[in-house]
């Protein structure tokens, strides 16, 4: 086991990175190169890079959008399609008046967007992770970008989970909860970790990573025992870390707030659930041999166009091609 919280974020975020599941014999799984494709292809970029060995640029042809787009309208949820149904007729006055209630909530605390954001990351994605959160007697809802996100690839409740954020160091003070004494300690180690032409080393420009870790974990954590280590509770640690200038694979915990939580703020949701993967197969990475052929036979076509194009004449002794 990890001896501290700041073992455990390095550890999962190796594993997150570099990590591969083994589905069956011949299925393999790595979550982050999956995201990163479907980043990818959404945006029309090539994984490979958008020029050739020959230094010519590489056609984008991109057909998953139109599949994603279509799944998101498919499986749109408004608000006015939320609404409480009574189980028996003399409960209808008190369900319609209930009804009044929640809309009036879904309005005042914007939960339309809520549900639009939530539905376009479900048809990209396959899975999206949402967080709610209570403050004071508010509830907010976010729908996670998975690229800040760090859970277990096979199953989504059997590790911890990681948000990592980019914060400055003003935002960082103004964090009314965070260790101020810390936070300064922090940003002074940042500070020092410079290149020799004042470059930073672990930012980047100006950000500092923060991991917001939460989950069940070992007591020992907190209090340093190791009789405690078998003792699991609910907690939430925000910490960073720096590596030491003089030892590789060393660093410098920083623990700027930890305490109990009632429980988890995230949960998964999926539009099918895919067996053995937290990530399940949405409509992006259903199209991913598709949008791969559809690239390849573009580029077949433009470069058999860039050849017939060039013009071809020839002298008493030699052949010139040219544009």
């Amino acid at each position: 086991m990890e001896n501290t919280i700041g073992d455990l974020c390095r550890k999962m975020e190796e594993d997150d990175i570099n990590g591969v599941t083994t589905i069956s014999k011949y299925v393999t799984h790595n979550q982050r190169e999956c995201l990163e494709k479907i980043d990818a292809y959404i945006n029309s970029q090539h994984i490979s890079g958008e020029i050739d060995y020959l230094g010519r640029e590489k056609p984008f042809f991109n057909v998953v959008i139109a599949a994603r787009n279509i799944a998101y309208r498919a499986t749109d949820i408004d608000r006015k399609n939320i609404r409480i149904v009574p189980t028996k007729s003399a409960d209808e006055i008190t369900s319609f008046l209930a009804t009044i209630h929640l809309q009036e909530w879904m309005r005042r605390n914007a939960f339309g967007q809520f549900l639009n954001e939530w539905g376009l990351s479900l048809s990209t994605y396959g899975s999206t992770i949402l967080k709610f959160v209570e403050q004071g007697k508010e509830l907010h809802s976010e729908v996670m970008p998975w690229n800040r996100m760090i859970v277990d690839a096979v199953d989504f409740d059997a590790n911890p989970k990681i948000e990592k954020l980019w914060l400055t160091p003003s935002q960082l003070l103004d964090r009314k909860n965070y260790d101020k004494d810390l936070v300064m300690k922090l940003i002074d180690a940042q500070e020092a970790r410079e290149t020799t032409d004042g470059q930073e080393v672990d930012t980047k420009d100006g950000f500092i990573p923060i991991y917001e870790v939460h989950g069940k974990l070992p007591l020992s954590y907190s209090t340093g025992n190791p009789d405690d280590d078998n003792t699991y509770e609910q907690w939430m640690y925000v910490l960073s870390f720096v590596e030491s200038n003089d030892k590789k694979d060393e660093y410098e915990d920083y623990v700027l707030y930890s305490g109990r939580e009632a429980k988890d703020p995230y949960m998964i949701t999926h539009l099918i659930k895919t067996a053995g993967r937290t990530l399940s197969i949405g409509s992006v990475e259903n199209l991913f041999q598709t949008q791969w052929m559809q690239n390849h036979s573009a580029k077949v076509i433009k470069d058999n166009l860039d050849i017939a194009s060039k013009i071809i004449f020839q002298t008493a002794d030699k052949t010139f091609i040219g544009q």
